[in-house]
């Protein structure tokens, strides 16, 4: 994702009595950088924020800007809430599971429902359920250096062939992979299998429930549940 793709942050409420109210902030104010920083994400605008001096870059209603300079407590939250946890965009789903609840919607609805999201910030920030089919290595590099953690994951199947199979992606069967690289970091997962009548289902999962089990271990497990 490149700095330009990083649209400024548009303000939709200001908290009453908070920092952000006291210097003026408006709903329909845009918050463009945080101490010469961009944030991609709600991710981003709270690891920023977490300082006692912050400049920000302000972008009015009108379209002018301003610089703000702010004191506050390490741990002070400002006051923002913002029409998007993604300022960036949306990482959207390159699988296709049979069982997909947004193929499945009918013709006419608003467009936000025709989204398939696989973004691990939202399943860090709310708990969707992702994939892991989709991630660049600076994704995995920035869920390391953030510790973000727990995510909340689609697994499915472990087998490879099985779990590409099922999501008609050949990444996807990466996964057990992808579980060493969680344990070895000591982050978590929440894990979530959607059973499929002759796909996934008898030995196929029960191989995948033993797989899983493997990483419920320690005082960290990689794998914290499975639903």
């Amino acid at each position: 994702m490149t700095v330009v793709a990083i649209r400024p942050a548009r303000i939709t409420a200001v908290a009453p009595g908070s920092i952000a109210a006291e210097v003026g902030f408006e709903p329909g104010d845009a918050l463009v950088a945080i101490n010469g920083q961009r944030p991609r994400d709600l991710i981003d605008y709270r690891f920023l924020c977490a300082d006692e001096e912050l400049t920000l870059e302000v972008v009015d209603g009108q379209g002018k800007s301003h610089r703000v300079d702010i004191e506050k407590e390490i741990d002070e939250d400002l006051g923002l809430e913002f029409e998007t946890a993604l300022f960036d965009g949306l990482m959207q789903c390159n699988n296709a599971c049979p069982f997909c609840f947004i193929d499945q919607q009918p013709v006419g609805k608003r467009t936000s429902l025709y989204l398939k999201d696989d973004d691990y910030r939202l399943s860090f920030l709310y708990g969707s359920y992702l994939t892991l089919t989709n991630l660049l290595p600076q994704e995995w590099d920035r869920i390391a250096h953030l510790r973000l953690s727990p995510l909340y994951v689609s697994v499915h199947a472990t087998e490879p062939e099985v779990r590409s199979r099922l999501l008609k992606n050949p990444r996807a069967g990466q996964i057990l992979e992808q579980l060493a690289w969680f344990q070895a970091q000591r982050l978590q997962i929440h894990a979530q299998v959607v059973v499929c009548p002759g796909i996934n289902d008898g030995d196929h999962l029960d191989i995948t429930l033993r797989d899983l089990a493997r990483f419920h271990q320690g005082e960290t497990p990689a794998v914290a549940s499975v639903a």
